[in-house]
């Protein structure tokens, strides 16, 4: 199973995007991580959530005012189906997010038939942030920007998010006071989750952090770590990645996500105005990669799966 699954981590981290991206850090990204996981980083997070039914909190959506009003398609997909996933095996999953991503998320989250509240943040409000960490027992941030250095929120080309998204750093440095189980689904380094990698990246990829572009001067890598980090291409295909090793683990590969959901989610996501964040477009694609190509990701973590848990095959010649 160790096997599969670092297998699964080496597919999420293939970079996809189109030019006028950030590209070629992907990679180093999934060389720091796993460097600082004792397992493959998928099925350590598959582990932490193979557990007696609980309340499970997952933190998502990112929405830029007149270019992504109620969000990017990364993060709300993979949110929608890991909370199915994680509802089928008995948990109790509640989605927060930003006021204007709920709409898209809650209908998300009834395609999928799972009965996840979404809450909706207000910003600023740290009682509410500490409310979460006190009632969940695992907080699972998915494509949601940490804090910097400075406590300040940016996009991976350094443009401050902090007047219009709601920094959950709280939520998870009280969850984490409280001896919660955290987990970060992230894909630039600047997500909940990557704060155990900030002095590595600052250090291997000066280029990536955009000290210079942010206004604080502490550039974008978040400082806010989580007691597990899962790196993907999209921060959707690590979503998809944990619930590929949860069916393993569960020895259940009707958990797995599927090319034709991948592809059909892609397309209500335009419906429910959400963009790809690669490019803005209201289109089909997610952080610069069609939903084609996300769906043969989606095909070879399910083959994985399958072929690790169907008996042996032995050849006789």
């Amino acid at each position: 199973m160790e096997i599969a699954a670092e297998n699964m981590d080496r597919l999420l981290c293939i970079e996809m995007r189109r030019k006028g991206l950030p590209r070629g850090f992907k990679w180093p990204l999934y060389e720091a991580a796993r460097a600082i996981s004792d397992g493959p980083m998928v099925l350590k997070a598959a582990q932490l959530l193979d557990r007696a039914p609980c309340r499970i909190g997952i933190f998502t959506g990112a929405a830029v005012p007149e270019h992504m009003p109620v969000g990017e398609n990364d993060g709300p997909l993979g949110s929608s189906v890991l909370a199915a996933a994680l509802t089928r095996i008995g948990h109790r999953l509640t989605i927060y997010t930003d006021p204007v991503c709920a709409p898209p998320i809650e209908a998300l989250v009834k395609r999928n038939g799972c009965a996840a509240p979404v809450v909706r943040l207000t910003l600023g409000d740290k009682a509410q942030l500490a409310a979460a960490a006190r009632d969940e027992d695992v907080l699972v941030a998915i494509e949601r920007l940490g804090g910097n250095i400075n406590g300040k929120l940016h996009g991976v080309n350094g443009t401050n998010r902090d007047a219009f998204r709601c920094n959950v750093d709280h939520a998870f440095l009280e969850a984490k006071r409280l001896g919660k189980t955290t987990i970060g689904i992230g894909d630039g380094g600047n997500e909940v989750g990557f704060g155990a990698l900030r002095v590595t990246l600052e250090a291997r990829l000066p280029e990536f952090s955009q000290k210079d572009k942010t206004p604080c001067g502490g550039g974008i890598f978040s400082a806010i770590a989580t007691d597990h980090l899962v790196v993907a291409s999209t921060s959707n295909l690590g979503a998809y990645g944990v619930v590929a090793a949860l069916a393993m683990l569960k020895n259940d590969p009707a958990l797995c996500h599927i090319a034709e959901e991948e592809i059909a989610l892609h397309h209500v996501g335009v419906g429910l105005g959400l963009v790809d964040g690669g490019g803005g477009g209201l289109i089909p694609w997610c952080d610069g990669i069609p939903a084609e190509s996300n769906a043969a990701v989606v095909t070879l973590l399910q083959n994985i799966v399958l072929r690790t848990l169907e008996a042996p095959r032995i050849r006789r010649f």
